[in-house]
């Protein structure tokens, strides 16, 4: 079912009444958790990246990178 938006009033405060909430959703409840969330690290402490990967890096973040660190060498 299409919503009818009323017509605007002309009035400069009714230009920001035009967002509407959401209609509520019929369905189950959101899943509560029982207790914390296990977060376990299992990357190695070096992680391997490609020479690829490294120059798309540097074109990227370039300049971020080099206020960061001092220009390059």
């Amino acid at each position: 079912m299409r919503r009818v938006l009323p017509e605007w009033s002309g009035d400069p405060e009714d230009l920001y009444d035009y967002a509407y909430p959401p209609a509520p959703r019929a369905g189950r409840s959101p899943l509560h958790l029982e207790g914390a969330i296990t977060v376990t690290d299992d990357w190695p402490e070096i992680v391997p990246i490609t020479d690829a990967e490294l120059r798309v890096m540097e074109g990227h973040f370039g300049e971020e990178l080099d206020e960061l660190f001092g220009p390059r060498a």
